[in-house]
């Protein structure tokens, strides 16, 4: 296994101190002691084997109700979910009720799941007459199960604010849950502290998955495991112990990526529409696809545009549809006997394409301007001179570099860990097949000298479709058609690997850190 661990690392180090100061900036630079931050992290690490589970909750906890004399839950209507109309609706019900009644700790608002978005959630909202952040705890009497413990972002300095404003995920399909609310100080000092229980609907995956221990030191990261699975439309969300905490409802279909960009998550909800949806789950945005079939890759632009891969007449292209406004414009057309096999972008205009025939990477510059340009093609030049254009000018754009000419490409699901839009290399992985090995990769294009270098290379010779991306310093490589992933450290070494004992289409990692949660290091 290649190693340019040092590369790498750099890399990510300063990707961390830029999200760092980005966060400083919109939270105001409020930070937590090293101690607290520390405890934080290991709390919401879902491995943590302290648990808040007490018999007596079973009776002192305020049992949620949605009907019945003793009702302290509202109820909403979840047809059309994913009209953003709607969902303003929703979200003006609320506003309403809460400038009548003035929910405080001790009587909240508390709504079931008000945006149709996600299965056995409830949305909270209430003000303290001090300043403190909000922790809670989802507590099952099953030991087998961890707990799920979440301190709420609220976006204020030290995290400190007399709102609260929240949606409580995490509670475990077809289990009675305890659902602890505690408002903290900046040091962690509980001042008020609450418990609810509620018995969750189930679902159709797994509550747990199957989950082997790796032979790394290291321990997985912070987070929470998307699983799309084939032939299902929910898309269920695994913890680090592999416990189910999440279902996303679609309309009819999730596509193979879940985004998170700033305070908001996107994801598909059908063949032609991508959502973008904030952390209480309400509908901000939608872009349909509508007259070129289904999308098969999309990406975003982190400001107004979804990128979606399309065909029409058989032929592919890039659409840009704005948010806003709803309109869709043809950002790029491929070449007739170009086949497109995932798109992916990180702002700034740059993208780059997968392509299966020919086998290649087309990497494309100001894909957000009126003119896109191909800034290179990683191939091989005598497959790319056979596709017509104006004096060759493909088979100018390719590169002589031997690696990825000799990349089968035909399952990629490329992503772009980071888009250096200022001159530097670019930072993709994927998973593709050499020599029909497999192989996960973690790579770098460096635009000027028109070269790749391989930053990881994971020899993990599993067939079919898989995929591999980065998630911080470890990389997730997945076996989509047995439904098997792992998390690796930076050595190639697996810290755990999960089976969903199904085939899936995707599956993906992510924090949703400064979103939903609070990391604490702020």
């Amino acid at each position: 296994m290649k190693k340019v661990r040092k590369t790498i690392l750099v890399t990510f180090i300063m990707l961390a101190a830029l999200t760092a100061g980005l966060v400083w900036l919109l939270t105001r630079g409020g930070s937590v002691s090293d101690d607290f931050a520390g405890k934080i992290a290991k709390e919401q690490s879902d491995q943590n084997e302290e648990r808040a589970y007490l018999t007596e909750m079973e009776h002192k906890a305020k049992e949620l109700q949605m009907s019945g004399e003793n009702k302290n839950v509202l109820n909403f209507d979840t047809k059309n979910v994913y009209d953003t109309k709607n969902s303003l609706s929703a979200r003006q019900r609320l506003d309403r009720v809460i400038k009548r009644i003035t929910p405080s700790f001790e009587e909240p608002l508390i709504a079931a799941n008000p945006f149709g978005t996600n299965l056995n959630s409830f949305y909270f909202y209430f003000t303290t007459e001090s300043p403190g952040m909000v922790r809670y705890t989802v507590t099952v009497a099953d030991q087998s199960v961890p707990d799920h413990v979440r301190y709420v972002n609220n976006g204020q300095e030290n995290n400190l604010s007399k709102t609260h404003e929240f949606t409580v995920s995490g509670l475990v399909p077809g289990m009675t849950n305890f659902v602890m609310i505690e408002v903290l100080g900046r040091d962690g000092n509980v001042k008020k502290s609450q418990i609810y229980k509620y018995g969750a609907k189930g679902a159709s995956a797994a509550a747990k998955l199957s989950v082997k221990k790796g032979n790394s030191k290291d321990t997985v990261h912070n987070g929470l495991y998307f699983v799309l699975p084939a032939a299902e439309k929910e898309i269920y969300a695994y913890d680090n112990s592999g416990i189910l905490r999440n279902v996303t409802m679609t309309e009819s279909g999730h596509g193979r990526r879940v985004y998170q960009s700033g305070d908001s998550i996107l994801y598909q909800v059908s063949d032609t529409k991508v959502v973008k949806v904030s952390a209480i789950g309400q509908v901000l945005g939608t872009a349909v696809a509508s007259g070129y079939g289904k999308i098969r890759d999309f990406a975003y632009d982190g400001y107004d545009n979804v990128y979606t891969l399309v065909r029409k007449k058989k032929r592919d292209y890039v659409l840009a549809i704005s948010f806003q406004t709803g309109k869709t414009k043809t950002a790029y057309a491929l070449p007739e006997n170009v086949r497109a096999v995932s798109l992916s972008m990180q702002g700034g205009g740059t993208a780059y394409i997968a392509c299966s025939a020919p086998e290649g990477i087309i990497k494309l510059e100001a894909l957000t301007s009126q003119a896109p340009r191909v800034a290179l093609i990683l191939g091989k030049k005598n497959d790319w001179k056979k596709i017509p254009s104006a004096k060759n000018s493909w088979k100018k754009k390719v590169t002589k570099d031997k690696d990825p000419a000799n990349w089968d490409l035909k399952s990629s699901l490329l992503t772009l860990v980071q888009d250096r839009s200022n001159g530097t290399a670019d930072m993709l992985s994927t998973y593709l097949f050499n020599k029909e090995k497999g192989t996960g990769v973690v790579f770098t294009v460096d635009g000027k000298n028109k070269s790749t270098a391989v930053n990881h290379s994971f020899p993990t010779g599993q067939s079919g479709r898989c995929g591999c991306e980065v998630y911080e310093d470890h990389f997730l490589i997945s076996n989509f058609d047995r439904g098997v992933f792992a998390e690796y450290d930076d050595r190639g070494k697996v810290t755990k690997e999960f089976s969903a004992g199904k085939a899936v289409d995707a599956v993906t990692k992510l924090s949703l850190n400064g979103m939903c949660f609070y990391g604490g290091t702020q």
